[in-house]
This record gives C-alpha cells, sequence and structure tokens, in this order.
C-alpha cells in the first residue's frame, strides 16, 4: 500500500546560506577568521578559551562556544573549525541556527561550504509549520536534502509527541517529497497506521503536487473520487486541475487557472465538463437523475464554465469582466458541492472579487463587462450585460431576455454649484436593449436618460434643516418596428417629466456619562424627518416598455422616519501609560411609514403603507442583533419579519439563529450552536428548515478535536434526502486525510 498524505505547503528545513562566524562574549577567549577569499564572508567565534593548533590547521573552541556568520549561528560545547576546508565538528548540546529554523545534536561533522555533512542524535525543527525530523544517524546530502536509516517525522513538540510517522531509509528534500519505507504512524506510544511506503511533501512554496482528495457516496452519483492537482506555473499563475470519478455517472473533468498580473489587475476561470452516463427519460427509472424543479434532461454532454477578471487600464480606468455559462438548468443543482462545486465557486468569487454568482436555480445568467471611472465627483460606466437563458437554449424556444448592449453612465455626486447656495447632482444614460427574438410588444432600441437634479439646503431658525429640490427629466426612444396602442409607428419617442422634494429635519443629540466597564461615555442621536415626494401623471402607454424607468408611475407621496442611533466611547490607559480610546457604534434603529395622498384623493383604500422598523445592535463582542420588519396597519399583522441574532462568550461557544418570514410567501429558521467541551473539543449542530412547507431543508451534527499539532473532525449531514458522514483528520505540517 502506498500511501500519500497533502500539506498546504510545507516550509522550508534548514536553509545555510552565507556562513560568518563572530565572536563577542564578556570579556572571554575570542577570534576573527579572516577569509582567504576576500569575497568570502568572515567568521567570528567566542568561547572561554580558543586556539589553534597549527599542525592541524584547526581553530579549537571549548566552554560556550558561539560561532556567528550572516544568519547562522552554532553553538556547541566543543568546536573544531578549519578556515582552509571550512569544515567544523561541534559537539555537546550543539545548535545551529540558520534563519528561523534549526538543528539540535549531540554531534555534527559539516562542511560550511559545500553544507554536506553528518548530524548524530538530531532534531531538524522547521519553525514556519512546527515541523521536526528526528533520527539517530542524519546524513546532510545537500544544501536541501537529508537522509537517515531510521528516523520519525512530527508537528508536535515534545519527547512523547501526540503523533509521529516513524519510518527507515528516510530521504527528504526540501521543496520536494520525502520518502519512508515501513512507515508507522504513532498516536502517542500506539502504532496506529502502517504503510511499506510514504510519500509526504516538504514544501514552504507553491508548488505542483496532488492535493487531498475527496470521498462521498449518494443515490444520485454513486461513489464519488474527486482528485486536485495543483499545478505551479509561475510566481503570479497557477492552476488546479480536478478529476472527479462518479460510478454512476461518468468522470467530470474540471480546472481552474487564476493569475495576478499586478496589485489591480487578477483573474480566475473554471471550467468542468462531464460526460453523462444518465439522463432525465421521464420515466420512474430516471428520477434520480432530475429535478422537479426543472425541465427534463435529455443531453449528456455537460459543463460549466465561469470566469471573473479585473483589469487596470491606462489613465485611470478600470475594468471588470464575469462570464457564467452552464450546459442545462440542472447542472448547478447537480453539483453544488465538491471542489469546483456551486457553493465553493460562489464562497471563493465574494472573496477575491466582491462579486459573487446568481443563485444556482436561477436559469437567467448574468454575464457582464464593465469598463469606469471614477473621479471625486463624478463616475463614467460602461457596461454591455448578457443573460444567458439556459431555458430557452435548451428548450429550443424563442429568446426573449432583455440584453443591453451597450450602455453608457455619467453621473454627478450631489455637490455645490460655485459660491452660491443651490446644490446639483445629474444622472444620464443610454443604453442600447436588444433581444434575439423579438413580437410587438418586445422590441429592439435605444434610448437615452438625462435627469438633473437641483437643491436648496436651508436654516430653519436654530434646529430644523429644510432642503426643497426639482429634478427634470428627458428621454428619449429609439426603435425599430414598434407599434403602439393607438397604431402609431413612429420610431422616435421622447418624454419630459418632472419631480419635486423636500426634507425637513432636525437632530437632537444628548450625551450621557454611565463612567461602567461598558462606557465612559454614551451618545444617543434622535433624527427625525419628513419628506415629501410628487411625481405628477404622465401618459406612458404609447411608450416602449424595457424596464422600470419606462414607467414612472405618479407619486404624492409623504414619509415620516424615526432614526436613533447610540455610539458609546471607552478610554482605558495602557502599561505604558498611553490612552486609548474607543469608539462603537453599538445600535441603529429605524422606523419609518409613508402616506400616499394620491390614493386618498382618488379614495382608493389603504393610504397609509407598512410601517417599517430597521434595527441592528451590537453593544459588545459577545451579542449582534439585526432585525427588519414591516407591519399592516390595516391587517394588523407582520408582512415580512427577518431576525437574525449571535451570542457568543470567551470559550468559544456560540449561538446563531436566523429567521425569516414573508406573509403568504416563505417562512424559515435556520440555527447553529457551537458548545466548546473542552479547550480543544468542540460539538455543533446546525439545521435549516422549511416552515412554510414544513419539511427540513438541510441538517449537520459533529465535533471538532483541536490540538497543537493535529486536528479531528467529524459530522453527518443531511440534504434533499441524501446523506453523507465526514470523517477528516488534519496532521498539521503534513496534511489531511480521512473519508466523506
Amino acid at each position: 500500500m502506498v500511501c500519500l498524505l497533502r500539506q498546504r505547503y510545507l516550509p522550508l528545513f534548514v536553509i545555510f546560506a552565507f556562513f560568518y562566524i563572530f565572536v563577542s562574549t564578556k570579556g572571554v577567549a575570542k577570534a576573527n577568521v579572516l577569509p582567504q577569499n576576500p569575497k568570502e564572508i568572515p567568521w567570528h567565534i567566542s568561547a572561554q578559551a580558543v586556539t589553534f593548533d597549527n599542525k592541524k590547521n584547526l581553530y579549537i573552541a571549548e566552554d560556550d562556544v558561539v560561532i556567528t556568520g550572516g544568519k547562522t549561528r552554532l553553538e556547541a560545547d566543543y568546536v573544531e573549525f578549519s578556515n582552509k576546508t571550512k569544515d567544523a565538528f561541534a559537539q555537546g548540546n550543539v545548535l545551529l541556527i540558520s534563519g528561523e529554523d534549526s538543528i539540535s545534536c549531540n554531534a555534527m561533522n559539516i562542511n560550511l561550504t559545500t553544507e554536506i555533512g553528518t548530524i548524530n542524535k538530531g532534531t531538524i525543527f522547521i519553525q514556519k509549520n512546527n515541523f521536526y525530523i528526528n533520527g539517530e544517524n542524519i546524513r546532510k546530502t545537500g544544501k536541501f536534502s537529508y537522509s537517515a536509516d531510521k528516523g520519525s517525522i512530527t508537528s508536535c513538540a515534545g519527547d512523547s509527541p501526540d503523533w509521529k510517522i516513524s519510518g527507515r531509509n528516510i530521504k527528504v528534500t526540501i521543496e520536494g517529497y520525502g520518502l519512508a519505507s515501513h512507515a508507522v504512524l504513532w498516536a502517542k506510544k500506539i502504532p496506529a497506521v502502517y504503510s511499506p511506503f510514504l510519500v509526504f511533501p516538504v514544501k514552504t512554496k507553491r508548488q505542483t503536487g496532488l492535493l487531498f482528495p475527496r470521498f462521498t457516496s449518494s443515490d444520485r452519483k454513486g461513489v464519488e473520487y474527486e482528485q486536485p492537482l495543483f499545478v505551479a506555473i509561475s510566481r503570479n499563475t497557477d492552476a488546479s486541475v480536478y478529476v472527479d470519478y462518479m460510478s454512476d455517472r461518468g468522470t467530470k473533468l474540471g480546472t481552474e487557472f487564476r493569475y495576478i498580473m499586478d496589485n489591480k489587475t487578477k483573474g480566475s476561470l473554471f471550467f468542468d465538463f462531464l460526460e453523462d452516463d444518465k439522463i432525465d427519460d421521464g420515466t420512474i427509472n430516471t428520477e434520480n437523475y432530475s429535478f422537479s424543479t426543472t425541465p427534463q434532461r435529455t443531453n449528456t454532454d455537460r459543463f460549466w464554465f465561469r470566469m471573473k477578471h479585473n483589469q487596470d487600464l491606462p489613465n485611470g480606468f478600470t475594468a471588470k469582466l464575469d462570464i457564467d455559462i452552464a450546459s442545462d438548468e440542472d447542472y448547478l443543482h447537480e453539483f453544488k458541492d465538491g471542489f469546483t462545486g456551486y457553493t465553493a465557486t460562489k464562497e471563493y468569487f465574494e472573496k477575491e472579487f466582491g462579486r459573487g454568482l446568481d443563485e444556482y436555480d436561477d436559469h437567467i445568467r448574468k454575464n457582464w463587462l464593465n469598463i469606469s471611472k471614477s473621479w471625486s465627483t463624478y463616475t463614467l460606466n460602461v457596461d454591455a450585460l448578457w443573460y444567458d437563458n439556459i431555458h430557452a437554449r435548451r428548450q429550443n424556444i424563442d429568446d426573449t431576455t432583455l440584453q443591453t448592449l451597450p450602455s453608457i453612465q455619467f453621473d454627478a455626486f450631489k455637490q455645490q454649484i460655485g459660491p452660491s447656495k443651490f446644490f446639483y447632482s445629474l444622472d444620464t444614460e443610454y443604453r442600447s436593449f436588444y433581444r434575439k427574438d423579438t413580437s410587438a410588444t418586445l422590441v429592439k432600441g435605444q434610448r437615452a436618460d438625462i435627469y438633473p437634479k437641483i437643491y436648496l439646503p436651508l436654516k430653519l431658525g436654530k434646529f430644523f434643516n429644510f432642503e426643497p429640490s426639482v429634478g427634470v427629466r428627458q428621454t428619449i426612444w429609439h426603435t425599430n418596428e414598434f407599434t403602439d396602442i393607438n397604431g402609431n409607428s413612429d420610431n422616435l419617442r421622447t418624454r419630459q417629466m418632472y419631480d419635486i422634494g423636500a426634507q425637513l429635519s432636525t437632530k437632537l443629540i444628548k450625551i450621557f456619562n454611565p463612567n461602567n466597564e461598558f462606557a465612559d461615555k454614551t451618545r444617543h442621536e434622535i433624527i427625525p424627518k419628513l419628506e415629501y415626494a410628487f411625481i405628477p401623471n404622465v401618459i406612458q402607454n404609447d411608450l416602449p416598455s424595457f424596464d422600470s424607468l419606462d414607467r414612472i408611475v405618479e407619486q404624492n407621496l409623504l414619509t415620516w422616519s424615526l432614526t436613533n442611533n447610540f455610539t458609546s466611547k471607552k478610554s482605558r490607559i495602557t502599561p505604558k501609560g498611553k490612552e486609548i480610546t474607543t469608539y462603537r457604534d453599538f445600535a441603529y434603529i429605524k422606523l419609518y411609514q409613508s402616506y400616499d395622498i394620491k390614493k386618498k384623493r382618488d379614495n382608493e383604500p389603504k393610504p397609509f403603507s407598512d410601517i417599517t422598523l430597521d434595527t441592528a445592535l451590537n453593544p459588545n463582542d459577545f451579542i449582534t442583533l439585526d432585525m427588519d420588519l414591516s407591519w399592516s396597519p390595516y391587517d394588523n399583522h407582520f408582512k415580512t419579519l427577518n431576525i437574525g441574532n449571535t451570542l457568543q462568550d470567551n470559550r468559544g461557544d456560540s449561538l446563531r439563529t436566523e429567521y425569516r418570514y414573508t406573509f403568504n410567501v416563505s417562512e424559515s429558521l435556520y440555527s447553529k450552536i457551537d458548545v466548546s467541551l473542552t479547550d480543544e473539543l468542540t460539538a455543533y449542530y446546525s439545521i435549516e428548515k422549511n416552515l412554510k412547507e414544513e419539511k427540513t431543508v438541510e441538517t449537520q451534527a459533529g465535533f471538532a478535536l483541536k490540538k497543537s499539532c493535529w486536528t479531528f473532525n467529524l459530522y453527518f449531514a443531511e440534504s434533499s434526502g441524501e446523506q453523507s458522514i465526514t470523517f477528516l483528520i488534519n496532521l498539521h505540517g503534513i496534511g489531511e486525510f480521512g473519508t466523506k
């Protein structure tokens, strides 16, 4: 049996760089050993006694010997050093430190030029990942290679490590691999696993090599084995290749390519392909290969291509590109999990690019190119939007999806007009709309819109702020083959509109002085506000309809709001006498409601909108609460209610609960609890339920044991009728293995 263990790129053992010896201890004997070659680094030795043996041409140092050179330091009870051959022999409490790594042993023979020698009863320590190599007789066969007839490896400190792997004929190459025969994995002093041959990586840098595989089993795919291979192409590019074998479906191949050109230019692209052995023929025999929410799938050639790219352009411009194309509507349902599944890909894109993906069950997927530039008060965006309608493509029906090819937007933020008291803002855009298939009402065309707005901030007395505003909007359409409800087929259409608005607000501030552990001072800010918005009624049914901008509804709305902001201030004195002040926005509460004057004027029912409350609470590091709700004053019930809260303590215990409710639409509950049983052992349980349909979406339960040099995870999960058990051990510095 051959056992291949992976780690995430192990550090260098000991780097024997330029050796420079220097001595200086409190008045003890010392010698400056000058290099024979002026280009060599000099050596300096200090000890209780330093002599020179002319016959052997050796420097002999005894008691508290310290030899330093460059970043290297050698300590021992006794050292013999030849300045001619650069051979050194050290004995008794030998410690060789090079950078952050070290070798400790009873005795050492080494040539400081070739870095070849022998180490007697020694330990090699690699600090970056706390990695130890022990051996009776270790041979240093090169700058970055070692061998031993018998030895062990571990990342645990101490004479009795929690785990170690022992073996014979051990060979180790830094930035390469380690080899050992008759390898045994020990748990303390108990032998747990035996392998006649062991290969393990010894890397500190990104290098090509196999990563740890993934195992699972399910009714839909059978036994599944997914093996990734990491490929280090260059300093700024790398790739991963994935082979995903499924006993019931075939072998899915995937690739991931990543590149970083500079601080603002980077990208990642993924491509998966599967020649599926199963299709959905509409019978009960293939129900394991279909989904009730998607149409029948008859294709066997399946793929998913997605990528994101950020590009720095000249003159302050930047570009962003998103591509997301799937072969069929089932694909992202089918492959949510795994190294290249939907969940992992979305999380990676959100982390690296700040942009995720459309939901896995969305059959119209966004592809986007954006070129933009920002100034202090202006922004310019040029966009091309293409929505891939998988349903229309697979079902071979008309694709009337609205595409934007391209759009140009130039906006000005609210800013003062010269030295006057007036402010202005500006929104402008040009859009070219395209549809692959059109109809009598769904057409192609272009639209230009310009919307300037003027504001006049005023102070009413000492306490009130009043800001009236007026905006005008000019919109122009050009279309082909569009006929309005009156039978007119003019290609050019226009619309002129205006709007009027005003805001009346004040701000009340109260400072409290609790002078307790929570805060020295707290600031409570109350902002009552009254807003008015008016848009006249303009007939627009003779205009093309591409999006919401083409139908701006009449508005005569009065909105009140009450906002509360709470801020705490806490000061403390450091041990060095420095005062540090911390501010925390620990609570936010906003309550608001609108009154529709138009509805009241037209004798329509229910002119009042729902009462809405938004709340965020974060008083300390142990409690967080976020909540938003809307309440109908007419039906006397919640229209929406979303609550999320987290409770945690210093031990590591935490409870996260999320409740989501929309009247007559959905109701769900998610909860996860983590319990720190000890400093090292944590148990957890999570559940997500669809309360409206009275079914469990997913449950997961398990525990994690975290030691200083290894971790162990075991958990059970059930989702969509599939069950899985995951067992995972991570030996720090070596890698992880297990089954799922």
